[in-house]
């Protein structure tokens, strides 16, 4: 029957290709009339077998083709015709394809680990299960069978965080190449009501040798969107998938040898540990799921960066760890409508910043020896996620970490415990709705933190409680979307001892201990603080001009540190960015943009703290070489910062350049060569390169490595400030600020082999070396000036250096007692952080991981850099090991 149904097809085929031919001759092609496709899925009476041999009956169906480009050539047929079958059954939905290639000796596929893109052709699918024109699921693979997968929000956010369990296989043969997905519907969210299920899909095409990017549908250069192009899938009807239920329990171990804690009692040189929990997710009908997890394990496959930060602010990092990573875009506030988000010299703050959650306690209590918990452990965590009828989205998080103990030791040898962390609950919700097609939306966020102490000092360092809650929204309008319009209303409430708020008050995020200010000052009787903020920005979405402006601010007592990420308040900020991009390729350039960006900020006090016009842009040629610069230049202003709660005083103006060069990502050696540089009109300045090599050794195995060097001169680098009755000019303090002169070198390798699209191993080595010297030490004499008095040469003042390197400064010379004893600032950090990963994926959402984990650091010769010997003394270290197994296995349908 199969065979007789072929070759029907085929004579059929045969016999209209004359007139098809002719009609196609006659008639221009035009890709307007490839918008708001459809595609029809066809119900399979058996699943298919995912080999990639494309044997079944559904592949003697009518095939969607007719690819349009992307790019090169916008709006021209592909090059390459391409087929594509979809069809379903009550658990999956299934997608082959038949990738036709005139040229199948020149098809491009590395092997890469999952997520990991790898310059090759590829075969790419999105599907708007919802049908809600702005959010969705991609999947792509390539020819040798290597994956990428994740998530689509506000119509174009890309997020490859997302795991999904899918099954895949592809075939390359003379005529190309074939692939086959079964995709199950657990997998997927949508809406299900007995009857049609009607989703948005699309399907890409990637030719790497001809950078051709094609797609089932036309878009043309310049219009904005992602998922609002999709076709509609049609005829998915009657589904009745079975019920959600996965479970992936995991066991872990690990053994650590640790040299830097070898005369730690505690230690003796070395730990282990062994832990097992367990992760679910529960569908709630097939729109909703929740994700639960019991003691689980929080660690992650990949460690920090070295850096230095000498800035009063908090280092924001990363968040790696799977299960706060996986889904989190549903939890992103404030950033839906504009699709470009410019931040100039603007903060935003975060409401919700997951790495606050099992971090590192907060408190290290004084003691000979200490045993500290390197992390929080989280004894319980869930999510709900999803989308109801109604294009009503829903989000919730809750967690719990337990009340950590360090172990301290004093010098009679007697342990004690003292609490560190206290037991803490941490909660988010969030719920967004959408209007008309998704040209408005209008959203809510509210997150609560409660901690229980069991130790009162801790309540200095922490808060009792926090809340925060916000409204966000945005609104598209213009014939085509061509503006959006976009922002957020936030605000914070914090509760705490009056010993802790008034700590918060004075901290960096705040300085409410100002002297000078009139808008603020320091209320050692309140133990709350509520702060509110905001921001909105209009965006031209559409078209060869570049239009964006925004409006933001943030009062003096916002504080979302408990569960978020602020960095600093009492600011009103403003930006108006203009720019022209040129998108047809030309004799020289195939892609070009210019912009010219204005900003200032202003406190709440109305007084204008920076100022700059910054002028930036990107140009790719015809030989897909790429060229992209960022520069500024600002005017004198005063800082209301830079002393770190002192007063007011002058930001001198200055002006800074940095670009880079990067070659054609298609070869199988790439380069970057970056560099930046920096000058102010009283002598700071700086300059930085960069160089990174990218090499393709095969068809398995890649390299990378990069170098960067930097040195930088701040001409009042801050460093401390004591009290000083005499200082009457600043308020009865002295604030000490210096000439530093940093130097940093740094580079990153890494070792990627995949030996299958499931089996892989990776290696990253960071050596990172930076220096400080600090000189001409002087203090501020008068607020909003850029006067000094430096020590040893102004107004009989001294500086002694003592035998140990420190330094003794008398700002009046003589005996009266006013001299302050200054340790020596000067750094000289050295480490060398190592990490190696074997995954192997042993079924799909099945996963080995074999951590190693390496980190040396020394200290000597503080101020001075000199690499031989630095790299000497750094490789004479012994490294803290650590040696991590983990197996997890998905048990799901």
């Amino acid at each position: 029957m199969t065979k007789t149904i072929f070759c029907i097809f085929t004579l059929g085929w045969l016999l209209a290709r004359p007139a098809l031919q002719a009609a196609n001759e006659s008639t221009p092609f035009n890709p307007e009339n490839f918008r708001h496709r459809e595609v029809r899925a066809v119900r399979l009476d058996q699943p298919l077998v995912i080999d990639g041999f494309l044997k079944e009956e559904l592949y003697t169906r009518p095939p969607h083709t007719t690819f349009i480009q992307l790019e090169p050539d916008n709006g021209e047929p592909a090059t390459e015709q391409t087929r594509v079958w979809v069809g379903y059954d009550n658990t999956s939905l299934y997608i082959g394809a038949r990738l036709l290639d005139s040229h199948p000796d020149s098809i491009i596929g590395y092997m890469s680990r999952r997520d990991r893109g790898s310059a090759s052709d590829e075969f790419q699918v999105a599907i708007d299960s919802y049908h809600d024109h702005r959010s969705g699921f991609f999947f792509v693979i390539n020819p040798v069978g290597s994956i990428q997968d994740g998530t689509i929000s506000n119509d174009g956010n890309m997020d490859d965080t997302w795991d999904g369990v899918w099954y895949r296989k592809t075939r390359i043969d003379d005529r190309g190449w074939t692939v086959e997905m079964r995709i199950p519907f657990s997998q997927l969210r949508f809406h299900s009501d007995g009857s049609e299920n009607i989703m948005g899909i699309a399907f890409g095409r990637q030719i790497q040798r001809r950078n051709e990017h094609s797609l089932n549908y036309y878009q043309a250069r310049g219009e904005s969107g992602l998922v609002s192009h999709f076709a509609t899938l049609r005829g998915i009807e009657q589904l009745q998938p079975p019920k959600r239920l996965e479970l992936l329990p995991y066991v872990t171990g690990g053994y650590s040898a640790l040299p830097s804690e070898k005369a730690n009692p505690f230690y003796h040189g070395k730990d282990s540990h062994f832990g097992f929990g367990t992760d679910l997710k529960i569908g709630i009908g097939n729109n909703l799921t929740v994700d639960a997890t019991l003691n689980p394990d929080f660690g992650q496959v990949e460690v920090d960066p070295a850096t230095i930060n000498l800035s009063a602010y908090e280092t924001y990092y990363e968040e790696k760890r799977p299960f706060f990573v996986e889904g989190s875009n549903i939890f992103q506030f404030g950033n839906g409508g504009p699709t470009n988000r410019f931040g100039f010299n603007f903060s935003e703050p975060d409401f919700f910043y997951s790495r606050r959650i099992g971090r590192a306690p907060v408190r290290y209590p004084a003691g000979d020896w200490v045993k500290l918990p390197t992390a929080t452990e989280i004894l319980g965590a869930a999510k709900i996620s999803g989308k109801l009828p109604g294009q009503i989205s829903l989000g919730g998080l809750t967690a719990v970490t337990q009340r950590e103990f360090a172990e301290v030791r004093d010098s009679s040898g007697a342990i004690s415990k003292v609490e560190v962390e206290p037991l803490t609950g941490y909660s988010l919700a969030r719920l967004h709705k959408e209007f008309d097609d998704g040209r408005e939306g209008l959203g809510m966020l509210a997150t609560v933190v409660k901690r229980s102490f069991a130790d009162d000092a801790l309540r200095e360092l922490l808060n009792d409680q926090a809340f925060s809650g916000g409204l966000d929204g945005w609104t598209f309008f213009g014939p085509d979307r061509n503006w959006a319009l976009g922002g957020w209303l936030g605000l914070t409430h914090v509760q705490g001892s009056r010993d802790r708020i008034t700590s918060l008050q004075q901290n960096s995020s705040h300085y409410f201990q100002r002297p000078d200010a009139t808008h603020l000052t320091v209320d050692t009787t309140r133990t709350s603080l509520t702060g509110y903020g905001g921001r909105f920005m209009l965006n031209k979405e559409q078209g060869h001009v570049t239009f964006n402006a925004s409006l933001g601010f943030l009062t003096p007592e916002f504080e979302s540190n408990d569960l978020g990420f602020t960095f600093g308040t009492d600011r009103i900020n403003e930006h108006l960015v203009v720019g022209y991009k040129w998108w047809d390729p030309g004799k020289i350039f195939r892609y070009a943009a210019l912009n010219l960006a204005h900003t200032t900020n202003h406190n709440l006090e109305g007084l204008k703290i920076n100022e700059m016009v910054f002028f930036f842009g990107y140009l790719q040629f015809l030989n897909y070489w790429n060229v992209n610069w960022f520069s500024g230049w600002g005017p004198q202003t005063i800082s209301d910062t830079k002393l770190r709660g002192g007063p007011l005083v002058v930001s001198p103006d200055g002006l800074f350049m940095h670009g880079g060069i990067d070659s054609d990502r298609r070869k199988n050696v790439t380069l970057e060569i970056g560099g930046g540089w920096n000058r102010s009109s009283v002598g700071a300045r700086g300059w930085s390169a960069r160089l990174e090599l990218g090499w393709k050794a095969g068809p398995n195995l890649r390299l990378r490595g990069e170098v960067r060097y930097r040195v930088n001169r701040e001409m009042d680098q801050y460093v401390t400030s004591w009290s000083d009755e005499q200082a009457t000019a600043m308020y009865g303090r002295r604030y000490l600020v210096a000439q530093l002169d940093q130097k940093t070198f740094s580079s990153e390798f890494r070792f990627d082999y995949t030996f299958t699209p499931t089996l892989s191993f990776q290696a990253y080595l960071q050596p990172y070396f930076g220096t400080g010297a600090y000189s001409h030490f002087k203090e501020f004499t008068r607020p909003k000036s850029y006067d000094f008095m430096e020590y040893g040469q102004d107004n009989g003042s001294t500086l002694e250096t003592t035998e140990e390197g420190d330094y003794i400064l008398d700002p009046t010379g003589g005996d009266d007692g006013d001299s302050h004893y200054l340790s020596n600032p000067d750094f000289n950090y050295k480490s060398l952080i190592g990490n190696a990963v074997l995954r192997w994926e042993f079924t799909p959402g099945s996963t080995l991981y074999i951590v190693w984990t390496s980190n040396a650091g020394d200290y000597r010769n503080p101020g001075d850099m000199d690499l031989p010997r630095d790299l000497r003394h750094l490789l004479s270290q012994a490294s803290d090991n650590v040696l991590a197994v983990k197996v997890t296995y998905w048990l799901g349908r």
